[in-house]
């Protein structure tokens, strides 16, 4: 193992962030939670680049690699989303993630972040089998040669099927993610005529995210589609605000904002 694969980031004297592992882990609580590989990557490249704007384009390219392109706006928004309430789960005040209007993502320079090792163990090398003596077998014994079996697929025919998939996989994917990811969230009426909101599913109470938007009704015109999140035990909530809802336009124009220490009326 080398030295960069047991490498971490204390967030806050609070939070650790393992890249190895893809996942974030309460200090005090232990409490731990999984990040999905693009969400961890996103994380990762803005940990490295500490206090410094972060365009929209890198963080594509670092997380997505070659396919950053076929990539949707939506599915970008949503991994950053995603960190935004892991963040929020583990009760940190803080906003950890700033989006800079037209430019790009950061963390801002009074966010603490400490480099950290985790321990490695030496592994005891494995015991070689013992090697028992080969019978010999008499000239007149009677050999059967095995028969060789002729593969199913050969070389070629395996390389072009496994790029068949990868290239669908590809295409599909987002398609997929998006669906997927904002269906937990639990659609409202529309609001007082002027926009339409979504709850996460998992608040056990959702008085908050309506409070919150009448405290600010500047969000909440020109019939946009806003998704909340937002949880009783914090002060935090983390919104994107869309010209449509998310599964049903990749054209769709979108823009995230996050209230740290709102609490509602």
């Amino acid at each position: 193992m080398s030295e960069a694969d047991n490498l971490c980031y204390l967030i806050e004297n609070k939070i650790t962030f393992s890249p190895e592992k893809q996942t974030l882990v309460h200090a005090d609580s232990h409490e731990q939670i999984k990040l999905k590989p693009t969400a961890s990557l996103c994380l990762l490249l803005l940990l490295r680049n500490h206090g410094e704007i972060v365009t929209q384009n890198e963080l594509l390219a670092f997380a997505w690699g070659e396919s950053h392109r076929q990539v949707s706006f939506n599915a970008f928004y949503q991994s950053i989303l995603s960190l935004r309430k892991s963040f929020l789960q583990m009760n940190v005040e803080k906003q950890i993630i700033t989006t800079i209007p037209r430019k790009g993502l950061l963390i801002q320079q009074e966010i603490t972040i400490e480099k950290k090792y985790e321990p490695v163990f030496d592994v005891e090398p494995e015991i070689e089998p013992e090697i028992l003596p080969i019978e010999i077998i008499s000239d007149t014994a009677t050999y059967n040669a095995p028969k060789v079996k002729r593969p199913l697929l050969n070389l070629t025919e395996a390389v072009i099927i496994i790029l068949t998939v990868i290239i669908a996989g590809v295409m599909i994917y987002p398609l997929m993610f998006t669906g997927q990811y904002f269906s937990s969230y639990v659609p409202s009426l529309k609001y007082d005529g002027q926009c339409h909101y979504f709850v996460n599913n998992d608040a056990s109470n959702r008085n908050r995210h309506e409070g919150f938007i009448k405290e600010h009704p500047e969000i909440c015109r020109d019939d946009k589609f806003l998704y909340l999140t937002a949880y009783p035990e914090t002060k935090n909530i983390s919104i994107i605000l869309c010209t449509t809802r998310m599964e049903l336009s990749h054209d769709n124009s979108c823009q995230s904002v996050y209230y740290p220490r709102y609490d509602s009326q």
